[in-house]
C-alpha cells in the first residue's frame, strides 16, 4: 500500500485544521479521528507518553519520519463517542480542553501521516432520506438502517440498485442484499461490522 509519504511531499500537503475528521494513511483498515490538537511548531520529538516499556515520544514510534516533523493531536471517534457525549457540539478551539476534562485518549502523529476524510463526492443535494423514498426495503434490512441511523449515517434506499446508501462524513458506502459492503474509506469496516452483525 503507497503511504501519504510516498504520494505527498510534506511541503504540499495539506495542513490539517483542529477538528478534521482524519485517517492514518500507514493502516490499511483505519478508523476515524478528529484533530483535537496542533501545536505550533512543535515537533514528533517533543511529544512524549508513557508506555509499559517507560516514556516514549511520537518520534520514536515513527522512525521513518524527520524528528522535526510537526506534530498533530488526535482522539478517535469511537473514543469520543464513549467518553465524551455532546463533543460533536464544542467549538474547535474547546475540543482539547474537552478531551482532556473527559478522560478522551490522544495520540499524536506526524502530520503527514495523516489524511483528511475524502469528501470529494459529497452530493448533499442528491442525497434522500430513507422517509422520503416511495420504494421500502426490504424487511431484512431494517435492522441494519436502525443500527447505522444511531450511528449518525444518512441512510437511503436505492430502488433501481436494491442496495443502501450510507453516509457520514461525506463519504458513502453501499450495502447490498447478500451483506457485501462496498466503498472506500476508513468507515467500512464500521458499516461492515453492523451489517454482520444484524443482516
Amino acid at each position: 500500500m503507497q503511504s501519504q509519504r510516498d504520494t505527498v511531499s510534506e511541503t504540499e500537503m495539506t495542513r490539517l485544521s483542529v477538528g478534521d475528521c482524519v485517517i492514518d494513511t500507514d493502516d490499511d483498515n483505519p478508523d476515524e479521528a478528529i484533530v483535537i490538537a496542533r501545536p505550533p511548531a512543535t515537533t514528533i520529538a517533543e511529544w512524549e507518553f508513557p508506555t509499559n516499556e517507560g516514556p516514549m515520544t511520537t518520534a520514536d514510534t515513527n522512525p521513518e519520519y524527520p524528528a522535526d516533523t510537526q506534530l498533530v493531536l488526535v482522539s478517535f471517534l469511537s473514543d469520543l463517542n464513549d467518553y465524551w457525549e455532546e463533543w460533536d457540539n464544542a467549538d474547535s478551539a474547546d475540543l482539547y480542553d474537552g478531551v482532556e476534562d473527559n478522560h478522551v485518549h490522544r495520540y499524536g502523529f506526524p502530520e503527514p501521516r495523516l489524511a483528511p476524510v475524502d469528501e470529494r463526492e459529497t452530493t448533499p443535494e442528491e442525497d434522500t432520506d430513507l422517509t422520503d423514498n416511495e420504494a421500502e426495503p426490504p424487511e431484512q434490512f431494517t435492522p441494519v438502517i436502525d443500527r447505522l441511523e444511531q450511528n449518525e449515517f444518512t441512510v437511503s434506499y436505492d430502488a433501481d440498485e436494491q442496495v443502501i446508501r450510507a453516509e457520514k462524513f461525506g463519504v458513502e458506502h453501499t450495502i447490498n442484499h447478500d451483506g457485501t459492503v462496498g466503498g472506500e474509506s476508513g468507515i467500512k469496516n464500521r458499516v461492515k461490522s453492523i451489517v454482520d452483525r444484524f443482516l
